[in-house]
């Protein structure tokens, strides 16, 4: 058997956070975790998911693992600007709190262009099929929501901020008893993750067919 150790960008401390918060970031990973096990679909690798917190703290927990491991982040910009991930962890006024990722392990650090929210973007009908999970009333129930401006014939991954789409999205499609609904990345994550269909997905996501891909050769 073997084990895969995926930190992942995101979440809180849970010493620091109330029961409803600390059950959301377990949520979240338990969502993640069937992701990325549906991800590669093979019998002989158990997958635990491990919450990085900020960026930099997630860097420096991959550094520290052993074994197998990978690291998730949010790239923050888009595919052809990569390398600058690796220099935002570089402090130039006070170097002892720089962070350098060896050369030899940067081949497992996967980015989520430019947000994890990017994946529900590519994919319109997961939402659709997230709302009716919740139960949620459909306002425009003529209109497609990959229709909407925001998305509408858009290369995802070259788009800014998907998290706050995906929230304008939301706030267009669905209401609750009258009431907005609002995006949650803790709360309505999970929920989203489940939804997605990652055969589909793998085909338009580089940054997810690399890393099944690393595997597939083992």
């Amino acid at each position: 058997m073997v084990r895969i150790n995926i930190i992942v960008e995101g979440g809180v401390p849970g010493s620091s956070v109330g029961t409803d918060v600390f059950n959301n970031v377990e949520a979240l990973r338990e969502s993640l975790n069937r992701f990325f096990s549906r991800l590669l679909n093979r019998s002989d690798v158990q997958i635990a998911i491990h919450a990085g917190y900020g960026y930099r703290n997630a860097a420096r927990m991959y550094i520290r693992q052993s074994g197998e491991k990978s690291l998730f982040v949010d790239s923050d910009r888009p595919a052809d600007r990569m390398e600058e991930w690796f220099e935002s962890l570089i402090n130039t006024e006070n170097p002892d709190k720089s962070i350098i990722i060896p050369a030899e392990m940067r081949e497992k650090v996967y980015f989520m262009m430019q947000e994890m929210e990017a994946w529900f973007l590519k994919q319109p009908d997961s939402i659709e099929l997230w709302g009716k999970d919740n139960g949620y009333e459909r306002k425009r129930e003529n209109e497609r929501i990959d229709s909407h401006s925001s998305i509408r014939k858009r290369d995802i991954e070259t788009l800014n901020k998907p998290s706050e789409k995906l929230a304008l999205l939301i706030k267009t499609f669905f209401h609750n008893s009258g009431k907005g609904v609002k995006y949650g990345k803790l709360k309505s994550a999970p929920g989203l993750l489940d939804d997605v269909d990652v055969v589909r997905l793998l085909q338009c996501d580089s940054e997810l067919q690399r890393f099944v891909d690393s595997f597939r050769i083992r």
